[in-house]
């Protein structure tokens, strides 16, 4: 999802050189904020220059704790998994190496190959090359050993099925790419925003596995830190979309770089605000309890979620072509 006021050269450009003409900072702060930039963000952006004397409103108290939600217990389950943060104040992002088994990776290749199509963006900036992988949306596939990945990667993230959306598979071959975006839905696109947030609110956690080795090419860029991540099949990278305020963070601007050599297959799960019942695990609920994928489709009434706008759309083609059929069968009478 690309957010039209990303943390760019252009924006600090503009910050430095207004501070050099020594413009007021608390009225370069306020433009800052109305143009969607968090405090925090701010704040890291103009250095020493940032307003002593701003100090931030009290709001008032959501239903979502999302200070609660940014110390998710990662890993906590998996004590045999290195869990690594990478050494930066200005997200949160995690790296888990041999999170999934290549036998794991194989099966989900597998399963994706027939359902894989043309990747689909909410907005990409008029550019009809931004976004050029295939993806396979796991709803459409009932399996029990995808409901099974489903669960282990909600249980590693510590948050319950119900508050994510369905694992999606995407492929990645010569020359394909995901161009720098976020993954959280932009606040200033009214319509697309009350469109995917209606139910499920906001993204907050992406966790990505690689299921592939990738000889060149096809690295996780975060353009704004200027980190690659390379792919290795089973490792998973993680990251916190939001600021602990809930704000959304543009320091997470990634880009999925081309693929030289060889392909790149990756499964993406995104978590959201809401969902039903509570957000996190707890020691006291009954070890044999399952959510299912099923339970989780069912739990956000109203507005459909990305998976069953796209599965209702081609049930949709599907019944045109047949009534198509139908009438051409009719005229031959």
């Amino acid at each position: 999802m690309t957010a039209a006021h990303s943390l760019n050269q252009e924006w600090q450009n503009w910050l430095d050189q207004n501070l050099e003409r020594q413009c007021d900072p608390v009225e370069l702060y306020q433009i800052m904020r109305d143009n969607g930039f968090s405090r925090t963000v701010i704040k890291v952006m103009m250095g020493d220059a940032f307003p002593a004397s701003v100090e931030e409103k009290p709001k008032p108290k959501s239903a979502i704790d999302h200070e609660t939600l940014a110390n998710a217990p990662l890993g906590a389950n998996r004590p045999d998994l290195v869990v690594e943060r990478f050494d930066t104040d200005r997200l949160q992002l995690y790296t888990l190496e041999n999170f999934m088994t290549p036998e794991e990776c194989e099966t989900l290749i597998r399963l994706a190959e027939t359902e894989l199509k043309p990747s689909e963006v909410t907005h990409s900036n008029g550019d009809d090359r931004f976004r050029t992988s295939e993806t396979c949306d796991f709803v459409h596939i009932r399996e029990t050993f995808v409901d099974q990945i489903e669960e282990k990667i909600a249980r590693t993230m510590g948050i319950r099925l119900p508050y994510s959306e369905p694992i999606q598979v995407q492929r990645y071959d010569v020359g394909q790419e995901f161009k720098a975006h976020h993954d959280f839905f932009s606040p200033d696109m009214p319509g697309i925003y009350e469109q995917y947030t209606g139910e499920m609110g906001q993204r907050t956690w992406t966790f990505m596995v690689y299921l592939n080795s990738t000889p060149k090419g096809g690295g996780t860029r975060f353009t704004e830190i200027d980190q690659t991540f390379y792919p290795r099949q089973g490792m998973a990278v993680v990251w916190n979309n939001l600021h602990p305020d809930g704000v959304p963070n543009p320091f997470t601007m990634h880009h999925g770089m081309p693929v030289e050599e060889g392909k790149k297959v990756i499964i993406t799960k995104w978590f959201r605000e809401n969902g039903q019942g509570p957000m996190f695990y707890t020691e006291s609920a009954p070890a044999q309890e399952q959510d299912t994928v099923k339970d989780r489709e069912s739990s956000s009434p109203g507005k459909l979620t990305h998976t069953q706008q796209a599965k209702n759309r081609k049930q949709a083609q599907k019944l045109k072509k047949q009534k198509r059929k139908q009438a051409r069968a009719r005229r031959k009478r």
